[in-house]
């Protein structure tokens, strides 16, 4: 198509050669048609080519109430209107109500500056014979005549089908947009280095960024550091498989410094035209983690103490024994009864029984390493498992300290009591081959405790009868029970 310079260029040539512009002399509709109707070969190419512009060119007076001098006759296949038919009161009527008042003041702006050869470009609605809405870019200079009067002179060119094109662009634009801000889930478009290219607005209530500080910057540099391997070996995948889709989850750095907990999708467009990157679509799944980290320590913890209950004992230790075995290190089981909590209970009443349960795991808690694991077992009973446990010597050190810690006073209401308790040992080197057996043989050490004065520990011996009693209580029995 010819651009509206080019058409201005050839329509100014061929208007200029019909009306043999000379000094002095003013134009008229009669004069085009006189100088139209001469037979010289130059002017016959000149009309030819102003007939063949793909667009409309004329001359037109300045101001609402100026006649057009002169209109090419491609206002006919565009418009359906002959140039005589076209005239100021006609364009008028025709162009579209919305614009028409923006048109005046554009003019009017031109005017005032009175700068001759300055070009004008607006767009605007006209309506055509046939009542469709014809879309025009009008581009026209205000120039001066040889008698020293201002004109106008332009091009109209057809932008209908553009117009519809970008129209329906806009309103897909439109469409998305509303569908990205109205959606609480972030969308964010990033090429294949990682940078981001678009994020929606939602990043502001997921992450606390506005859209315009993460554009440009690596969609990594958010990623905790030890999910960034995991996150960079997902992506480097990802961009070898067009239009392949990966989830994941991650955690991502807010704003404010914490760290949120982020369900992701990614999809490689990185082929499609249109879009050209790695689309992500992700939600803030925080809470919903933290709920299910709450529930899953629940059901692995007792819910007074806080210690690991029976399951995650039997699984630590079931996995410590393999471990023990196979790097040849020592493990030791403590199995540990409270000897007076009933005179608590009687005494004080539940309330003090289940504060001093509380406080008896706090201090065996305080006399253990970090890798050690201390569960409640039963209702006075609990369990201590040393994972690389060392000799006897420091295995029974840890059991004193253990003993003479929950012997502390304790204190309710004003009135103290001092709780002894009995501990068994048991070492994985026994010669014991499952979970149960070596938790039977703390339990039966822990026995000979009790009936040894109470207040003391004892390590199991297999050759010791004493050492093998029955379980005394149900809650025992199930954690000594086989699976």
């Amino acid at each position: 198509m010819t651009s509206p310079s080019a058409a201005l260029s050839v329509g100014r040539r061929a208007v200029q050669a019909a009306l043999r512009l000379r000094p002095g002399r003013r134009w008229s509709p009669r004069a085009v048609e006189r100088v139209e109707g001469l037979p010289s070969d130059a002017d016959v190419d000149y009309k030819a080519l102003v007939e063949q512009v793909p667009a409309i060119t004329y001359i037109s007076e300045v101001g609402i109430d100026g006649e057009w001098r002169f209109t090419s006759p491609q206002v006919y296949p565009i418009l359906g209107f002959t140039p005589e038919e076209f005239t100021t009161d006609l364009w008028l009527k025709q162009v579209h109500p919305d614009d028409i008042v923006r048109l005046f003041d554009e003019e009017e702006a031109l005017l005032e500056s009175r700068d001759d050869g300055q070009t004008q470009v607006t767009e605007y609605r006209i309506l055509a014979r046939d009542g469709r809405i014809v879309w025009v870019s009008d581009e026209y200079v205000l120039f001066r005549s040889p008698e020293g009067e201002h004109l106008y002179r332009g091009v109209l060119l057809d932008i209908t089908k553009r117009k519809e094109i970008q129209q329906a662009a806009d309103l897909q634009e439109r469409r998305f947009r509303s569908l990205v801000q109205d959606t609480s889930d972030v969308i964010a478009v990033f090429d294949a280095g990682a940078t981001i290219d678009y994020i929606s607005p939602s990043v502001e209530k997921v992450l606390g960024f506005h859209p315009h500080e993460q554009v440009g910057t690596s969609s990594l540099a958010l990623v905790h550091p030890h999910d960034l391997l995991n996150v960079r070996k997902l992506l480097s995948s990802l961009s070898e498989r067009p239009g392949d889709t990966q989830r994941t989850q991650l955690r991502l750095r807010h704003k404010e410094g914490h760290w949120r907990w982020i369900e992701m999708t990614i999809t490689n467009l990185l082929h499609d035209p249109s879009v050209g990157g790695l689309v992500s679509n992700y939600r803030d799944v925080t809470d919903r983690k933290n709920l299910e980290d709450q529930l899953r320590h629940r059901a692995l913890h007792d819910p007074l103490t806080g210690l690991a209950n029976r399951a995650l004992l039997v699984d630590r230790l079931g996995h410590s024994m393999a471990r023990s075995k196979r790097l040849n290190r020592a493990l030791a089981v403590l199995f540990i009864d409270l000897d007076g909590f009933k005179v608590i209970n009687d005494t004080f009443g539940h309330a003090a029984g289940d504060d001093f349960l509380v406080q008896t795991a706090q201090r065996m808690q305080s006399c253990l390493r970090s890798n050690d694991t201390a569960a409640r077992v039963g209702g006075d009973e609990f369990v201590v498992l040393l994972e690389e446990a060392g000799d006897i010597q420091d295995t029974a050190a840890t059991a004193a300290r253990i003993l003479a810690a929950i012997r502390a006073p304790f204190t309710w209401e004003h009135a103290q009591t001092c709780t002894p308790a009995s501990i068994g040992i048991a070492f994985c080197d026994s010669g014991q081959d499952s979970v149960e057996q070596l938790l039977h043989n703390a339990d039966g050490a822990m026995y000979k405790a009790k009936a040894g004065g109470k207040g003391r520990y004892e390590i199991y011996e297999p050759d010791d009868p004493a050492m093998n009693p029955s379980p005394k209580n149900p809650e025992t029995e199930a954690l000594l029970a086989p699976g």
